[in-house]
């Protein structure tokens, strides 16, 4: 049943593989590597992605990375461009299921209900094309767009600090 669905999600890199290990098994099904890191299952003519997404931050890894040169600069830069404004930073795949869209609703609802922030908070998100799921990433971000300039028409434009990188 789960392969009928157009992903299939695993928070565990041992959970995906044991999943592809039954398919495999269990079914004779092939699995190829596709463009982004993504794996495709082929299943009744068409490609079910699996994904892999941990739910934990590993703190070492996070605090080596933040002493990286390039992200202390990065950081500098930042506060430059957003002089006295708390800085909220995201990335995500533009893709309906990374959810990014309803993160910026969230923030559009904290701005709506909480004016004060409205000249003290920033948002810094950056959108990643990889270009695996042409169909889902257009309509992300065409919902993304639309989402920015409802949201920058109405709070204006510093309170949100939007890219798309392609190719990512």
């Amino acid at each position: 049943g789960m392969l009928h669905a157009d992903v299939v999600g695993f928070h565990a890199f041992d959970h995906a593989r044991h999943f592809l290990n039954a398919a495999k098994r269990i079914l004779g099904l092939n699995y190829e590597s596709l463009v982004g890191g993504l794996i495709g299952v082929l299943f009744q003519g068409r490609t079910v992605l699996v994904t892999m997404s941990n739910v934990s931050i590993e703190p070492v890894m996070l605090d080596k990375s933040l002493q990286l040169p390039t992200v202390e600069s990065t950081c500098t830069m930042l506060q430059q461009k957003h002089p006295g404004r708390m800085i909220i930073s995201g990335v995500d795949i533009a893709q309906r299921l990374s959810g990014v869209n309803l993160k910026l609703i969230a923030f559009e609802r904290l701005l709506t209900d909480y004016p004060s922030w409205q000249k003290r908070v920033v948002m810094v998100q950056k959108a990643l094309l990889p270009g695996s799921r042409k169909a889902d990433e257009s309509n992300t971000i065409r919902e993304l767009r639309a989402s920015v300039k409802r949201i920058r028409d109405a709070f204006g434009p510093d309170v949100l600090d939007y890219e798309e990188v392609v190719g990512s």
